[in-house]
This record gives C-alpha cells, sequence and structure tokens, in this order.
C-alpha cells in the first residue's frame, strides 16, 4: 500500500498542475502574444525607419555615427581613471566598485544603441545606392520629366510598402523600356 507522504505528494502534484493548466498556462500564453505582437510592430517600425530615412537623401550616418562612439567611449576612459584614483586615495573601493558597474551597463546600452543606429545607417546606404544605380541605368531612356517624377517619388517614401510600390513600377517600366536593370539590393 502507498504511504501516507506519497499519497500527499500525488494529490499535490496532481492540484498543481491543474492550477497550472487552468490559470498559469493561459495568463503566460497572452503575455507570450501580447510579447510576439509588440516584437513584430516594433520589427515594422525599425525597417519603416530605414526607408524614411532613405528617402531624406544621400548623408554620410556612418561617419556620424562612427565619430559618436569614438567620442562615447573616449568620455568612458576619463570617467573611469578618475573613479579609480578616487577610489584609491579615500578607500571607498564599494562605491568605484558599484560606479564601475554602472558604467559597464552605460557602455552595453550606448554599444546596442549605436549597433542599431549602424544597422538603420547601412540599410538607408545600400537601399539609396541601390535606387539611384537602377535610375541612372533607366534615365538615358526616359524624358527629364519622368525622371524628376521617379525622385519625387523617392523623396515621398514613407514605408516598406512605398518602397516595393516604387521597384515595381521602375522594373515595370524598364520591362516596357526593353532595359535590363541591376540586381535590387536590400537593406
Amino acid at each position: 500500500m502507498l504511504s501516507r507522504e506519497l499519497k500527499i505528494g500525488i494529490i499535490g502534484g496532481v492540484i498543481s498542475s491543474v492550477l497550472v493548466i487552468i490559470f498559469i498556462q493561459p495568463i503566460l500564453s497572452f503575455v507570450w502574444s501580447a510579447v510576439i505582437s509588440f516584437g513584430e510592430s516594433v520589427q515594422a517600425d525599425y525597417v519603416d525607419r530605414i526607408y524614411r530615412n532613405a528617402a531624406v537623401g544621400e548623408r554620410n550616418l556612418i561617419g556620424h555615427l562612427s565619430l559618436l562612439a569614438l567620442l562615447m567611449l573616449l568620455s568612458y576612459l576619463p570617467t573611469a581613471f578618475f573613479v579609480r584614483e578616487i577610489s584609491r586615495r579615500h578607500d571607498i573601493y564599494n562605491k568605484a566598485r558599484a560606479f564601475y558597474f554602472a558604467i559597464a551597463l552605460m557602455a552595453i546600452f550606448a554599444s546596442f544603441v549605436l549597433l542599431i543606429a549602424f544597422s538603420i545607417s547601412s540599410g538607408v546606404m545600400e537601399i539609396n545606392a541601390s535606387f539611384n544605380q537602377r535610375l541612372s541605368v533607366i534615365a538615358p531612356a526616359i524624358s527629364d520629366q519622368e525622371y524628376k517624377e521617379w525622385k519625387a517619388r523617392w523623396a515621398k517614401m514613407h514605408s516598406q510598402s512605398d518602397y516595393r510600390a516604387l521597384v515595381a513600377a521602375m522594373e515595370k517600366r524598364a520591362s516596357d523600356l526593353q532595359i535590363q536593370l541591376p540586381e535590387l539590393r536590400k537593406p
């Protein structure tokens, strides 16, 4: 026969399993759905930002971001050196350790922000270069007015769907003119 402790353990396990299945699992499913939905929204905004920035025109975003990264690095080094010297002189090891930790967190956050900014900049440069290359190929076969219209459509672009519509229209126009466009570069 089963001992009393074993029966209590089995009953407790069954009760906790039922509670998890009835209450906790639906909550976790809802939270996971919310996280996925939020993530998709953030990703769509991230991609659309690339196309909005590309519509602005050619800028040296990588150069600006490189300078920003260098300035951030150069500002962290004197701060860390200063904290180390103060902690040595005044014997405040724990405070300095906490400050070093804060500096490390700021560096990680700054690196993350710079990574995102670099990826947006890279995508902007790629699609700008691709559009300009393709427009240069088709330019001899179209009028100046049509050339300006293509540039205007590019400048009015706000999202990835605008970009896809513009690319499809350009490919159709090139096909009508029997022109082979260069391969489309993607961000």
